[in-house]
C-alpha cells in the first residue's frame, strides 16, 4: 500500500527527545514500513507544512494555488471581516492548506491514515477530492483534553469547534481508538457506530531496549534484603496526569519508609508547581526530576526502580503509553482505573488498579506494595510476561495494517 500519514497541527517532532504523540507516529510508520508499505508523514507545525518520507529530512511544502492570485485575496478578506466582527475561529482556511498539500505531495496514495488534532480537518477534503479512504486514529478526546487544561472554548466557538471535531470524526471510513475508554466516548459523546470503530493499544519499545535480565524485580538478588525501594513515574505534568497526588502520597508514605525514593520523568505546564511542592514538603533529597528524556535514556531508570505509577485523574481513558513501559520494565504498577479499566492491567495480577484522584487509596496500595517485596516482584514480571506477548509495536503495527487492508478490501 502507498499510505500518507497525516497530523495537521503537531508538535515539532523533527527532533528528539518526542513527546507521547511523536513516540507513537514514529513506531506505527516504522512498523508499517517493516511490513512492506510506502509511508509518507505529512505534518503541520507552528502554521507550516512539512512533508518527510524517512522521519529524519523534513521538507517545507507549499500551497501554490492557495498562496496568491483571486484564492489569497478572498483568505485576506474574510480574516479581516472575522477580526473585526470577532468571529469564531474555524480553521477552514489552514484545513484547505493542509488538504492541497497533501494532494500534491499523494502520488498515488492508496489511502489516508490521520492522527486526530483540534480544529484539523483538511484529511476530509483531501479524502473527498483524491477519492480514497481515510482512517482516523483517536488517542483522545481533544475537547477533553482543553477542558481538562481549562482551555476549552465557551460560546459560539465551543459551538463551532464541537460541531466541526464531530464532522470530521463522521466523516471518516474508520477509526482506531488507542483504548476501549476511547471508544467509549466516541460512541457516547460523538455518535460514532462502533462497527466503525476497533481498539489498538499502543505498544512499547522498553521490550527491545530491555531484557529480562537488566530489571530488578527480576534480579535473582533476595527481594527482602533490597535497601533502597524506587517508585517511578513516567509521563506529563499536566492536571489530570495525578503528579501532585502521588507527591503529597508520596510524602505521607516517606515516614514510615525511609528508604523509598521517587522518581519523576517528563515534562509539561505544571512540572515547575511539581517541583515547587516537593521543595515545600521537604522531599528534595529523596525525588528526582529527569525533566523530558528518550526512552533509551529512561529506559535503565525504569528498570531499575521497583513500583511504576499512573494516578490519573478526571481522566476518560486510563491506558496510557506509560502503562507499557511499566510492564516492559517489569514493574510492579498502580493504576487508575475505573468501569473495568484499564483493560491492559489485571487487577492484583499484572499491577494494583485504584480509583482515581483517590490519595488515601493511592497511600495504601504505595505502602503495601513498599511493604511487601515478594508481592512486587511478582506483579513485575507477570507484567513483564504479558508485554512481551502482547505490546510490541510490532503488534500494534500488524493489528494497523490489518484494519488498512479490510478498508481496501485487500
Amino acid at each position: 500500500m502507498k499510505i500518507v500519514y497525516l497530523l495537521q497541527n503537531g508538535s515539532d517532532m523533527r527532533k528528539p527527545p518526542f513527546d507521547g504523540p511523536a513516540i507513537h507516529v514514529h513506531h506505527v510508520i516504522k512498523e508499517l514500513e517493516a511490513l512492506g508499505h510506502s509511508v509518507k508523514f505529512i505534518i503541520g507545525i507552528n502554521h507550516r507544512i512539512y512533508l518527510s518520507s524517512d522521519l529524519i529530512e523534513y521538507k517545507e511544502i507549499k500551497t501554490p494555488q492557495l498562496e496568491t492570485g483571486f484564492p489569497r485575496f478572498v483568505e485576506r478578506v474574510l480574516r479581516k471581516i472575522q477580526t473585526i466582527l470577532h468571529l469564531p475561529y474555524a480553521g477552514y482556511f489552514e484545513s484547505r492548506r493542509f488538504a492541497q498539500a497533501c494532494i500534491n505531495h499523494a502520488d498515488g496514495a492508496d489511502l489516508l491514515f490521520e492522527r486526530l488534532s483540534w480544529m484539523g480537518y483538511g484529511s476530509v477534503f483531501a479524502a473527498q477530492q483524491l477519492r480514497i479512504p481515510l482512517v482516523i486514529e483517536y488517542n483522545g478526546d481533544p475537547l477533553h483534553d482543553l477542558e481538562a487544561k481549562q482551555m476549552d472554548p465557551k460560546g459560539l466557538q465551543r459551538i463551532l469547534s464541537t460541531f466541526l471535531l464531530r464532522y470530521t470524526l463522521n466523516k471518516a471510513d474508520f477509526l482506531i481508538a488507542s483504548g476501549n475508554g476511547w471508544r467509549t466516548n466516541l460512541i457516547t459523546k460523538w455518535n460514532i457506530p462502533s462497527q466503525k470503530i476497533e481498539v489498538i493499544e499502543n505498544g512499547t519499545d522498553l521490550i527491545s531496549l530491555l531484557e529480562q535480565k537488566d530489571i530488578k524485580n527480576f534480579s535473582q538478588t533476595d527481594p527482602d534484603s533490597i535497601n533502597t525501594v524506587k517508585i517511578v513515574y513516567l509521563g506529563g505534568f499536566y492536571p489530570w496526569h495525578g503528579t501532585k497526588t502521588l507527591i503529597t502520597a508520596f510524602a505521607r508514605c516517606k515516614p514510615n519508609f525511609p528508604n523509598s525514593e521517587l522518581i519523576l520523568i517528563g515534562a509539561g505546564t505544571g512540572f515547575n508547581e511539581a517541583k515547587s511542592l516537593v521543595s515545600q514538603l521537604g522531599l528534595e533529597q529523596f525525588v528526582t526530576f529527569t525533566g523530558q528524556i528518550p526512552a533509551q535514556e529512561y529506559a535503565p531508570i525504569l528498570a531499575n526502580a521497583d513500583i511504576g505509577v499512573s494516578p490519573y485523574c478526571n481522566w476518560i481513558e486510563y491506558s496510557g503509553l506509560k502503562l507499557f513501559d511499566y510492564k516492559a520494565a517489569g514493574l510492579a504498577i498502580i493504576a487508575s482505573g475505573e468501569n473495568d479499566n484499564p483493560k491492559t492491567l489485571t487487577h492484583d495480577q499484572t499491577g494494583l488498579i485504584i480509583p482515581p484522584c483517590d490519595e488515601e487509596v493511592l497511600i495504601q496500595a504505595l505502602s503495601h506494595l513498599l511493604n511487601d517485596p515478594q508481592k512486587r516482584q511478582k506483579l513485575g514480571q507477570n507484567a513483564r510476561h504479558e508485554a512481551e506477548q502482547k505490546h510490541t509495536w510490532k503488534m500494534t503495527g500488524q493489528h494497523i495494517d490489518q484494519v488498512l487492508r479490510k478498508q481496501l478490501k485487500i
